[in-house]
């Protein structure tokens, strides 16, 4: 019987799973213990971000959390999926060909057109609105962007549209426009 060594992609990706964990599970129900929140209900939550995104707002809401409870889960969660996906890109690009060639021949591609090199990057904060979440890690990397700028724009956006929900489901709106 012949033993194998763990591939290194496969460390490297257990290591990506981790911090996924830490963020998108472990650190909202830490959090919902230390603030007395229900932890069922931020279980719940988190499940819920994890399928519609930052429309799990109003089901945080509706059931009975903070509502700054609820961004803080809804940020823990979509930093750790959009961590999470990064390096699994990373560790595709760096051990398969197949996505490196594909990766290479992006970046050429981007590098040709100066519009999308130097503005396409402010394009996630909307591909976070109508596309979602899973959708803008993947685009970042294929296209080369600074991966500092891209979580922040993506996580700028998605904090924003989770912050306009969650005064919509409070009803402020109808008091500020009223």
């Amino acid at each position: 019987m012949e033993s194998h060594a763990i591939p290194p992609y496969v460390r490297q990706l257990i290591g990506a799973v981790a911090k996924c964990v830490a963020l998108v599970l472990i650190t909202p129900c830490a959090a919902a213990f230390l603030f007395s929140q229900s932890i069922p209900a931020t279980l719940a939550l988190i499940t819920s971000t994890l399928i519609i995104e930052y429309g799990s707002a109003p089901i945080g809401i509706g059931l009975g959390l903070h509502p700054v409870f609820v961004l803080i889960v809804l940020t823990c969660v979509a930093l750790g999926i959009t961590l999470f996906l990064f390096e699994l890109f990373d560790t595709l690009g760096l051990h398969s060909e197949r996505v490196a060639r594909f990766l290479a021949r992006s970046e050429e591609k981007v590098k040709q057109s100066t519009l999308i090199s130097k503005y396409g990057i402010y394009g996630l904060i909307p591909c976070v609105l109508t596309l979602g979440l899973y959708v803008c890690p993947p685009v970042s990397w294929a296209l080369a962007w600074r991966r500092d700028y891209a979580i922040l724009l993506i996580m700028g956006g998605f904090v924003a549209i989770s912050v306009i929900l969650i005064l919509a489901t409070l009803g402020l709106f109808s008091i500020i426009f009223h």
